[in-house]
């Protein structure tokens, strides 16, 4: 046989197999697949994928994943969405395809010490995490309210969503001391008293009068005897002429 009619021979025959395979696929297959039942698709969303090929093997189904994306809640491997869509009518033979979780995005928590309480809520929201637990404590040097220890600690690779729990220390609370009685006290004398209490003495007012003799404690807010912290703001009349 002559090379040209080997080489005929062969195009020959791949064509005839390529025609027979397009014949196939065409026009057997959907035939075939048209000629299997209709069945209303299951509800396979929050399934994983060995479970819903499992459940889709009844149906003559086929579970094929094709993306994954990340979700805040939704642990990974997980089946986020369907096409087609739940109770939609599809032949068995055919292919589902699924949407899948990869899990929470991740990231390194940032360190928190040292900020207000509103500093720290507003540095979470906009790292996508969530406040927990506020555990105040009062501690001795501390001027204003802070974060002092966060759980878990910086740095930590966490899952975008976790909640942060955060111990906050504060001032501790002001010395209680008795408000003493400076009725009829000559001023500088109350002054002195006032100072030595560790109060602060406000613009001291004046009445006239000819009752007392001048520069006497009339009135004092507040009232003596009531117990009020150290560094409180008190307030005098004294006589005047």
């Amino acid at each position: 046989m002559r090379l040209w009619k080997f080489l005929l021979l062969v195009m020959g025959m791949v064509i005839l197999g390529g025609v027979a395979v397009l014949g196939i696929n065409f026009l057997v297959l959907p035939q075939l697949i048209h000629q299997n039942k209709v069945v209303s698709m299951p509800d396979i969303r929050g399934m994983t994928i060995t479970g819903a090929q499992t459940k889709m093997t009844i149906h003559d189904l086929q579970v094929v994943v094709s993306r994954e994306v990340s979700h805040p809640t939704i642990p990974e491997g997980m089946i986020l969405d369907q096409i087609p869509a739940p109770e939609k009518g599809i032949r068995g033979g055919r292919t589902v395809m699924v949407i899948t979780s990869s899990g929470p995005p991740a990231g390194a928590l940032p360190d928190l010490a040292g900020l207000s309480l509103r500093q720290a809520e507003i540095t979470l929201q906009r790292e996508n995490y969530r406040l927990g637990r506020i555990l105040h404590i009062r501690r001795a040097g501390v001027s204003e309210t802070v974060v002092d220890y966060q759980s878990p600690e910086p740095g930590l690779e966490l899952y975008k969503g976790a909640v942060v729990d955060l111990v906050v220390a504060e001032p501790p609370a002001a010395e209680l001391v008795r408000m003493p009685d400076l009725r009829g006290t000559p001023l500088y004398r109350a002054r002195q008293i006032i100072n030595a209490a560790g109060f602060v003495l406000a613009p001291v007012g004046y009445r006239r009068t000819s009752d007392v003799e001048p520069n006497l404690v009339l009135e004092q807010i507040p009232p003596a005897g009531k117990r009020i912290p150290k560094g409180e703001r008190l307030e005098l009349v004294a006589s005047s002429r």
